[in-house]
């Protein structure tokens, strides 16, 4: 709900992911996309982001002894529609530049074992960060809040529902939310989706006079 983000948000004061998960209440992101974001993705000037990588947490299998690995990988986007261009809004803009400046001091801190790969929300020897690490870390951050539980995924939902209860038209929340087809979204998100229909002859009302 809207009381639950403002609340949330205000407790994430002083929070390592605080930039990381307002960016995903500010642009939908998925998971995977937030945290392959690099900073050459970032145009503060223009005030967007573009989507060209995603990580994910992928099984490897070692042929020797047929034990299962995991690694993180560099992956292409979900689909075409996935590599976007998506506008930042102007507060979410200015926590990342804060971000920015408290990255710098992390790196400084941390010295020769950083590993500098140029990502907006690495760990902090700039490693790529691990999904279930920064799931654990927002389960953390909802208990603190007092709000109950939620999967991260949930973060990008609430995105696209502040957008239809602002009456953002759906071919735009489509392409924001990077998804190939507008049947997609509209599956998703008709329970919150204003009655286009109803709206639409209520128009018609200042031609009745009375």
């Amino acid at each position: 709900t809207v009381d639950e983000q403002r609340k949330f948000i205000k407790s994430l004061e002083n929070h390592r992911h605080k930039a990381l998960i307002i960016l995903v209440f500010g642009t939908g992101l998925r998971i995977g996309e937030v945290l392959g974001l690099k900073w050459d993705d970032i145009n503060f000037a223009d005030s967007t982001l573009t989507v060209r990588r995603t990580f994910k947490r992928v099984h490897l299998v070692n042929n020797e002894d047929s034990d299962k690995k995991t690694e993180i990988l560099e992956l292409e986007p979900k689909t075409n529609s996935s590599k976007r261009t998506v506008p930042i809004p102007t507060n979410v803009l200015e926590e990342l530049q804060l971000h920015k400046k408290r990255q710098a001091i992390e790196k400084l801190k941390a010295g020769e074992v950083y590993i500098d790969n140029n990502l907006v929300f690495p760990n902090e020897i700039g490693e790529p960060t691990d999904t279930r690490n920064l799931t654990r870390s927002y389960e953390r951050a909802l208990k603190r809040a007092e709000i109950e539980y939620k999967n991260f995924h949930t973060i990008r939902h609430t995105f696209a529902t502040r957008l239809f209860e602002n009456e953002v038209p759906l071919k735009t929340v489509q392409v924001l939310m990077g998804h190939s087809n507008i049947k997609t979204t509209a599956d998703i998100y008709t329970h919150v989706m204003p009655d286009e229909k109803t709206k639409a002859i209520e128009k018609l009302n200042s031609l009745f006079y009375k």
